[in-house]
């Protein structure tokens, strides 16, 4: 039997579940250690080393090339201002570009939310004012 060879670490069941899947995909035969040690023992994550994504050594290089390639794809990915493919069918044509990001997935919103809590608190009912701020949900920031 060919001996394997651990290739990454992961923290996190479900990012190493993903990569193996891909590799698999890929014809490439992996597996993972020490999974369920950090699924039922979160904190003993570290002194395990992480759930590892392990490949025959046969495939090593394959793998390495494709884990490459993936992570260049998400590199390029988050550095990319604004989404490239992002459906704006469904999206209202009024909405703003957001500032940060480039996106156009963003809402108006309508009333300015801590003037109205405090005067909730002080006066015993809330007073709403209109707020001309802008919040987009691919960046979370308000513009």
């Amino acid at each position: 039997m060919e001996s394997l060879v651990t290739i990454r670490s992961f923290d996190n069941y479900v990012t190493a579940h993903i990569v193996k899947t891909a590799l698999e995909a890929e014809g490439i035969l992996c597996s993972l250690r020490d999974e369920h040690t950090v699924l039922m023992q979160w904190a003993w994550s570290r002194a395990v080393g992480g759930i590892k994504l392990q490949v025959p050594e046969s495939q090593l290089q394959q793998a390495e090339a494709l884990l490459g390639q993936m992570e260049a794809n998400a590199a390029a990915e988050q550095e990319t201002p604004g989404f490239i493919d992002e459906d704006t069918s469904q999206l209202n044509p009024d909405n703003r570009i957001c500032i940060h990001c480039g996106s156009k997935n963003t809402r108006q919103e309508n009333f300015d939310k801590v003037p109205a809590f405090l005067s909730w608190i002080l006066v015993g009912f809330p007073i709403f004012f209109k707020s001309r701020k802008w919040h987009c949900f691919h960046c979370g920031e308000k513009f």
